[in-house]
């Protein structure tokens, strides 16, 4: 058995969004676990640390995860391979994160280029054409 935790303490340390009353409802729903009263009196609710824990594991880790975290695996799995069907794929896979966001195709724009040798990089200019 854990500490346990008030309301306020399950808002601030615990992330719960809710308010007194919506926690009320969800109790009665018994869609949350039910509070007990404080072992050294009162009236004032408290939940069981390691019962909330094991409750909220049960529904943070269903949310997608983030875009960042999505882009920011897809980006490092890009980086490090060398085949060119593997830097397609994670752009294929970058592109259907971007759009679930809401980009579009167009908002997109990847450019591949062969790896040049360090003389080839030397002697290449790296001015961009200008096409307005």
């Amino acid at each position: 058995m854990g500490r346990y935790l008030t309301l306020h303490q399950l808002q601030t340390e615990k992330g719960w969004p809710h308010s007194r009353q919506w926690t009320g409802k969800l109790v009665k729903k018994r869609k949350i676990p039910s509070p007990k009263k404080r072992p050294d009196g009162g009236s004032l609710n408290v939940w069981d640390e390691d019962e909330w824990d094991a409750f909220q594991a049960t529904f943070v880790s269903a949310f997608p995860q983030p875009a960042q975290v999505a882009l920011t695996t897809t980006l490092i799995e890009a980086l490090s391979t060398d085949s060119i069907d593997g830097v397609v794929a994670a752009i294929a896979q970058l592109r259907v994160i971007l759009e679930h966001e809401g980009a579009t195709a167009s908002d997109v724009v990847v450019s591949l280029k062969a790896r040049l040798t360090a003389s080839q990089a030397a002697g290449e200019a790296t001015i961009s054409p200008d096409t307005s």
